[in-house]
């Protein structure tokens, strides 16, 4: 099975690396520094497992992708904003029977990709990773976090998602094949928003902020039932165990623990505004939600001042 891993970054890098380590025929789409950087230095991951090396990956630009013809699966991991350009370069990859499985934050990718290729194509994706590119292009994996689901939009477990999962199922990888995949996507968006807004409205990592006082904790405890709010409001409600789980991981002393926007944000870079918080304050359905809507407004004016 042919398989296009869309970008080469910290998240499209780890399960594309794990893959191809697993003798899978991975192909990376990527562009030109990260391109020459793998090319030179191999993909590297490391993490709580130790480290690996792909010495020599399958790497293929935009241009060249034009006279590869089709492959079996595309696999998008790439930042939200960079969706339409990405979908530009890899289009030339999806033929009649291609499938693709984006593996983005938020909900809002699903329906640009089926108004573009068609709904019959796109299945939904959700991954769970601490990871991050280090300047010298090694793949940090920060936590045991290892985990993608994915599966058919409507839930069924069809020929083809199983066919997927055969090929997946790789070491490094905890890998689900989802009979609710949009529950599955909803769960991650509130629990990425709960920390993406928490950290950028603290401006620090869960420790920092837990370390100011009762205040920082009720700040991210209130965030936290906000993002909650919604996604029961669209009907898809938070696991009560999970939640108390989660809500003690928020607000743990010490910990380090920090969203990957926040990240972007203190590194000057582009942030998923919109697609992350933007679209989720879209879909409140009557939910107040201030503190969510105020962190959305601060990463706006970044965005601003960014230009």
């Amino acid at each position: 099975m042919r398989i296009l891993m869309v970008g080469a970054g910290a998240t499209g890098g780890y399960f594309g690396g794990r893959m191809a380590l697993a003798d899978r025929d991975v192909t990376f789409l990527v562009r030109g520094k990260r391109k020459e950087q793998l090319q030179r230095d191999g993909l590297r991951i490391a993490g709580p497992a130790g480290e690996a090396v792909l010495s020599q990956p399958k790497l293929i630009t935009a241009e060249e992708l034009k006279s590869a013809g089709a492959f079996d699966v595309v696999i998008i991991s790439v930042k939200a904003y960079s969706l339409e350009s990405a979908m530009n370069d890899f289009a030339p990859a999806v033929g009649d029977n291609t499938v693709i499985v984006p593996i983005l934050n938020g909900m809002r990718h699903l329906d640009t990709l089926a108004h573009r290729f068609g709904k019959e194509k796109v299945m939904g994706g959700s991954v769970r990773i601490v990871c991050d590119v280090e300047p010298d292009g090694v793949i940090r994996q920060m936590t045991k976090l290892d985990h993608m689901n994915f599966g058919e939009i409507d839930g069924t477990v069809t020929t083809r998602a199983q066919a997927l999962h055969d090929t997946f199922a790789v070491p490094g990888i905890t890998l689900v094949l989802s009979k609710d995949i949009i529950d599955t996507m909803w769960q991650k968006w509130w629990i990425l928003s709960t920390m993406g807004a928490v950290c950028v409205l603290g401006g620090g990592n869960v420790g920092e902020i837990v370390a100011t006082g009762e205040h920082g904790v009720a700040m991210a405890l209130a965030v936290q039932d906000e993002a909650i709010a919604i996604a029961t409001a669209n009907s898809h409600p938070a696991d009560a165990e999970f939640v108390k789980g989660h809500g003690h991981r928020m607000t743990e002393a010490g910990s380090t623990l920090t969203s990957s926007m926040y990240r972007d944000m203190t590194k000057g870079l582009p942030v998923e505004a919109d697609h992350i918080l933007g679209d989720l304050l879209a879909r409140a359905n009557g939910v107040k939600a201030p503190l969510l809507g105020a962190a959305y407004t601060h990463l706006k004016v970044y965005e601003g001042r960014r230009g």
